[in-house]
């Protein structure tokens, strides 16, 4: 760092002032900066220059910009991780786009974990700094991952209404003489000693034998259009058969998220900032044509995303994890309440004053009980 000299720092004191000081004033003020580290040096533009020092200097873009001081601890953090397909093509957008990440803090092999160095986002106060990239575990392609490269990331803050939902599916099945069968070899394996097994298992072969014969002529006698002959038994006989109704389990449902962010810009450079941010989540939730080779036959599949609840730079392992997503839906109202716009100030046009934008997410990997226990 270069070095500062006395006279500079007069100079600098004297226009952080306000007011012309005298030469000893200027001189004691230059005294205090000296003993001031860079982080602490105040800017004349910049009215939250005295807070805590933005622990997201890593991160390429962020709204607010006052993101990571004292009054903003709690922030989220999404990175986009591109299809190895579109990766270099989507690097190149979005470090042109300003959103990008460098080459060197993102590096990824094929089917390998990519090592991403996230400036001051750890895992815990002083644990290690949190790995983006990460293959998911439960998913076909595990050992062979196409979405590895990281191309970008926003950091925004906490939203309200954070929250996660858990789902599985559990349906009713008829058994039928699956039941049946299925009771017989329990029985069997439950009886105490040998001869008990094969009484057990000799009965319950003799019962689904019967009931197979009795299904067997009810089926042809109903086929040949002699009515239900079910029901006509059990009106004589005065019994119903078991269906073995059970209740089995079919699958985990994903999780899903959505997000709603305020977005009314202070500052000239967050009107900017927030057109970035709209035109990131919109660029990776969509696909690229493949025209090289199948003449626009396929899609290349848009990105994925990794997700972070964070305060003051670690992981708040207190919020649930979040595994790999895909963005599903992006909303953005540009007028609600009323549309309104800031004068213009450039050659884009007139920036509204307020917009909303709404982010729908699909968790893309099942969870499962060690995935549970790791904090998802």
């Amino acid at each position: 760092m270069a070095s500062i000299k006395l006279g500079q720092l007069m100079s600098l004191a004297n226009k952080f002032s306000g007011n012309a000081l005298s030469n000893q004033q200027a001189k004691a003020a230059a005294s205090n900066l000296l003993k001031q580290s860079p982080l602490e040096m105040p800017d004349a533009k910049a009215p939250t220059s005295h807070m805590k020092a933005n622990t997201l200097s890593f991160a390429p873009i962020q709204f607010p910009s006052d993101l990571g001081n004292d009054e903003q601890g709690h922030f989220m953090i999404f990175y986009s991780i591109s299809n190895k397909h579109s990766a270099i093509a989507d690097q190149k957008f979005m470090k042109e786009l300003g959103v990008g990440v460098s080459t060197y803090e993102a590096q990824s092999g094929e089917g390998s974990e990519a090592s991403y160095s996230v400036g001051r986002l750890k895992s815990s106060r002083n644990g290690d700094r949190v790995k983006i990239g990460k293959t998911p575990r439960n998913t076909v392609t595990a050992k062979k991952s196409t979405h590895t490269q990281v191309t970008g990331a926003v950091a925004l803050y906490m939203p309200p209404g954070i929250k996660s939902e858990y789902s599985v599916q559990n349906g009713e099945t008829e058994l039928g003489m699956a039941g049946l069968a299925t009771k017989a070899v329990i029985n069997t394996v439950t009886a105490s000693d040998t001869e008990g097994q094969i009484s057990a298992f000799l009965e319950g072969v003799g019962g689904f034998a019967l009931d197979a014969g009795k299904k067997l002529a009810v089926g042809m006698g109903e086929a040949a259009g002699l009515g239900d002959i079910t029901g006509a038994l059990s009106k004589v006989t005065g019994l119903a058969e078991n269906p073995f109704v059970e209740v089995v389990f079919e699958r985990v449902n994903p999780r899903k998220f959505t997000y709603t962010f305020n977005l009314q810009a202070r500052t000239q450079k967050e009107v900017q900032d927030i057109n970035k941010i709209i035109t990131f989540f919109k660029f990776h939730m969509h696909p690229e044509m493949e025209n090289d080779v199948s003449g626009g036959r396929y899609f290349k599949v848009p990105s994925e995303f990794e997700i972070h609840y964070a305060y003051n730079g670690q992981v708040n392992n207190y919020l649930n994890k979040i595994s790999r997503c895909v963005l599903t839906g992006t909303t953005v109202d540009y007028g609600e309440g009323g549309f309104t716009t800031f004068r213009q100030f450039d050659d884009q046009g007139a920036a509204p004053v307020s917009i909303n934008m709404t982010l729908s997410f699909t968790e893309a990997e099942i969870l499962t009980k060690d995935m549970i226990m790791e904090g998802y």
